[in-house]
């Protein structure tokens, strides 16, 4: 039994940012036209069952219920969608899809309100990030190679969501961390709804602290740093040396060192790098994004 397709761009966004924003921190982005947020409707958890009735783990129910605080009208669409499913009886695992399409959506449509979130909450999105690459480095998984993603990334939307959502499967290790993860993101973006937060655009001081600690981690890790710099060096040259240079990235020890460099940092420098960079990277502005990256990681 097949569950209906829906429009895919917004997932298509939100995977490619999760399996590859360290990359792109470096400078890849290939994604779709964006889509406008939808409308904000007060609804109740309760007053629509069913999802969580099959998917009553926690770490689900977390994150839908943190979905719902932060988009209200995404949140209708799944349980939508969910009750038509349920009523073709849907499997737990055709469910768990449906769920991840409309929090990976969300990367998009939280974007710009990403702005205005506290420091703490923009290196907690970080971190969470970093924690998962982590646990894809000590097991030597595939994504951790920069020819995979880089073959990933030219796929077309009906062959790449399928496959990256396969990484997926309900109730996996790589699953319960994605429901945690999209929970921070998710609750952070509540957050910056109702509390939000002024950062300044990065000025020169932020820029020089950035590039001293990178600095300063790349000489720590040479390997890294070269990686990056040929990166820079290969962007806008042709398409195949920027795939010579990705396919000897490690993209696991990227997110890592994006991590601990920005762990470096004061708070107020945290707030406004990511301020400035975070919204742009979820929306796939890359020339904005390489233009600062530039003059930001590891590059003098």
């Amino acid at each position: 039994m097949a569950v209906t397709q829906h429009k895919q761009t917004g997932l298509r966004l939100g995977l490619i940012t999760l399996s590859a924003v360290m990359i792109g921190f470096a400078g890849l982005f290939l994604f779709g036209p964006k889509v406008p947020a939808p409308p904000k409707i007060a609804v109740n958890i309760a007053e629509a069952p069913g999802l969580l009735d099959r998917l009553d783990d926690a770490p689900t129910r977390r994150a839908v219920e943190a979905l719902q605080a932060a988009s209200p009208g995404t949140y209708v669409q799944l349980q939508t969608t969910a009750r038509q499913a349920l009523r073709d009886e849907a499997s737990p695992q055709e469910l768990s899809r449906l769920t991840l399409e409309a929090l990976f959506s969300e990367f998009q449509g939280q974007a710009l309100t990403l702005r205005s979130a506290e420091s703490a909450n923009f290196h907690a999105i970080i971190s969470g990030l970093a924690d998962g690459f982590k646990k894809l480095k000590a097991a030597d998984n595939k994504w951790c190679d920069g020819a995979q993603i880089a073959a990933y990334l030219t796929q077309n939307d009906d062959d790449l969501v399928p496959t990256l959502l396969a990484e997926f499967p309900y109730q996996s290790p790589q699953y319960l961390w994605a429901m945690d993860w999209m929970t921070v993101v998710l609750t952070t973006a509540k957050q910056a709804q109702d509390r939000p937060q002024q950062h300044y655009r990065p000025g020169s001081r932020d820029e020089a602290m950035l590039q001293q600690e990178g600095l300063a981690l790349g000489s720590e890790q040479w390997a890294l740093a070269l990686q990056i710099a040929a990166f820079a060096n290969s962007e806008g040259t042709s398409h195949a040396k920027m795939k010579d240079v990705i396919a000897g990235m490690n993209v696991c020890d990227l997110a890592i060192a994006v991590e601990t460099v920005s762990a470096r940092l004061p708070a107020d420098v945290q707030g406004r790098i990511w301020s400035d960079l975070m919204p742009e990277t979820m929306v796939g502005n890359t020339p904005y994004v390489m233009w600062r990256v530039t003059d930001y990681f590891f590059i003098g």
